[in-house]
């Protein structure tokens, strides 16, 4: 069996009650598909041949219970396996989430959304699609057939085997087909993740598209993508209809051979009239969940490439966190870089022998040019990346041993792209701190210049913001993340040009707050503003390569025009 097959049928396990009665009602339900062709022999045989005419009405409440039945069972069957089918998706999907939330962020800088997007949208949809027919087609198919099947071999056994010899034949022409279609199912996939990629770039950089007027040029691109998209289901579409067209000429083919046998038989006396309709009845009958079962084990195929591609992501080796098993004990009084470097591979690297130590309260301005590293020292902080050489010390522990969560529970980060979920003011904030009360929330919302614009808003903390906050203004986005940081009640906050984009007004409520929170936290303020960093303890600047420390109240000038820092 195949590997991903049986990873599949693992996450079944939890419901195999629910599966097994499943079963046994898709058994009933061939076995009541199947008593109508054995009710035929005697249909034939005693009302027809031998005149017993009072066992007509007994006979017509039979094919009535028995197709009511059949009903009964095909529903209980259909349901309880669409249940089973759903619940395993579901957690496919959850387990996928769960495994690559938890990938460091170097694996979604070489990952498109688009691809992810594809993986958990159309991946676990054609796993989903196969297990829908494999439980409307096959499961009751295979007990239907079989069932029909064992009524034929009862009526004429020699007639049956020799139509069950097509089966090799028929075998042969599927496993082709299935290998085939399966090829063009990974063609399918690659080009909607194409697709899907393009479609997500395209939304979120709309701003920049309406501004280089390039709405055709994106539309052109698209169809370019569908246009190759068609190509791939279209060859998938010619083995689909290819494979059933091809069975049909083989099990025509020896149906003829079986119904020239047949009448030779009849001719002779061997069988009677009722036995032969009952077995081209079962036989009849058992073509069409058979050529159910062939289109199964094509689906099962599309399927199977489909979670062969989930589970090669959930197999990606990722820096396990097994190992940090350490947490930090509040407050952070010392924060220590020793020998530190960052590079993210032999030619390029961010910055080496980095050494300072930062004291609990410091308010510590990071300057810069851009792309200088200002942001990988966030980084490192938080964990997202970890140095090349040497160390990083929090209260003496190393930070490669600290628990991500408790590391990221003492750093607030306020980024220069503030992003929001879309949902409530209130939700947003209190993502930070689940428990948080709504005093809590109003009290770090004042202390970020929040409260007041979100009261005068018509829901206030109930109002939705909309995708990424497009409902507020640059500042008002700012102002909330900036509460949300402050409800984890940090020890340190970092600032990562966070008043970039913004005006004057909105820059001054967000300084204000720095100034209120200097002293009570330690601050890492990543600036090119003047007014932002006026008034630090300790300056970092990273440039050529190497971070140099500046003491106190030096004069700034931006990196980017000159000398970071200039000595008086």
């Amino acid at each position: 069996m195949n590997t991903s097959l049986q990873r599949v049928l693992l996450y079944a396990q939890p419901y195999w009650k629910r599966l097994v009665l499943s079963i046994m009602c898709a058994t009933l339900f061939g076995i009541t598909s199947s008593a109508p062709a054995y009710l035929l022999k005697h249909t034939i045989d005693d009302i027809f041949i031998k005149q017993f005419h009072h066992l007509i009405i007994p006979f017509i409440g039979a094919f009535i219970l028995f197709f009511a039945l059949k009903g009964l069972f095909m529903y209980l069957s259909s349901y309880l396996m669409h249940w089973v089918g759903n619940k395993v998706v579901n957690d496919i999907r959850s387990s996928l989430l769960e495994k690559i939330i938890h990938f460091p962020l170097s694996f979604y800088q070489k990952t498109t959304t688009g691809q992810l997007m594809s993986h958990f949208l159309n991946d676990v949809q054609m796993i989903q699609a196969t297990a829908s027919n494999v439980i409307k087609d096959g499961v009751r198919s295979v007990f239907e057939a079989l069932c029909l099947v064992i009524i034929a071999f009862y009526q004429n056994w020699q007639l049956t085997t020799l139509t069950l010899l097509i089966g090799p034949f028929i075998g042969i022409t599927i496993s082709i087909m299935s290998k085939a279609r399966k090829k063009a199912s990974r063609a399918i996939q690659q080009e909607m993740g194409r697709v899907s990629n393009m479609l997500q770039e395209s939304f979120v950089g709309i701003r920049e598209i309406k501004a280089f007027n390039a709405e055709n040029t994106e539309v052109k691109q698209f169809k370019h993508l569908l246009k190759n998209c068609f190509s791939s289901i279209m060859k998938n579409a010619k083995i689909e209809a290819l494979a059933p067209a091809c069975v049909e000429v083989i099990a025509m083919t020896g149906g003829g051979i079986v119904f020239f046998i047949a009448t030779q038989q009849i001719l002779k006396g061997s069988i009677t009239a009722g036995q032969l309709t009952s077995f081209a009845a079962a036989i009849i009958l058992a073509f069409q969940p058979l050529k159910k079962i062939i289109n199964i084990f094509g689906d099962i195929q599309y399927g199977i490439a489909a979670a062969e591609r989930i589970f090669t992501l959930m197999d990606e080796i990722a820096p396990t966190a097994l190992y940090k098993t350490k947490d930090l004990t509040p407050p952070i009084k010392t924060l220590c870089f020793k020998q530190v470097g960052f590079s993210y591979n032999d030619h390029s690297t961010v910055f080496e022998n980095a050494t300072f130590t930062i004291t609990q309260g410091s308010c510590v301005g990071i300057v810069g040019p851009s792309g200088g590293g200002k942001s990988t020292l966030c980084d490192l902080l938080l964990g997202f990346i970890h140095p090349t050489h040497g160390t990083i010390t929090i209260n003496s522990i190393d930070l490669v041993d600290i628990s991500y969560q408790s590391l990221r529970n003492r750093i607030g980060y306020v980024g220069q792209r503030p992003f929001l979920f879309n949902d409530t003011i209130y939700n947003n904030i209190a993502y930070a701190n689940p428990q948080a009360t709504h005093a809590d929330i109003v009290r770090t919302c004042t202390a970020a210049y929040a409260h007041n614009f979100i009261e005068q808003l018509p829901q206030g903390y109930n109002t939705i913001v909309g995708e990424n906050g497009v409902c507020l203004s640059g500042g008002q986005k700012q102002r909330i993340t900036i509460a949300r940081a402050l409800l984890k009640n940090p020890d340190i906050i970092i600032f990562d040009e966070a008043t970039s984009s913004l005006d004057q007004e909105s820059e001054q409520f967000i300084q204000q707050t720095i100034n209120e929170l200097k002293g009570v936290k330690t601050l890492f303020i990543v600036s090119h503003r003047p007014t932002i960093l006026h008034n630090v303890d300790i300056m970092l600047t990273v440039n050529n390569k190497t971070v140099t420390v500046t003491q106190p109240h030096m004069p700034y000038v931006s990196a980017d025009s000159g000398p970071a820092i200039t000595t008086l």
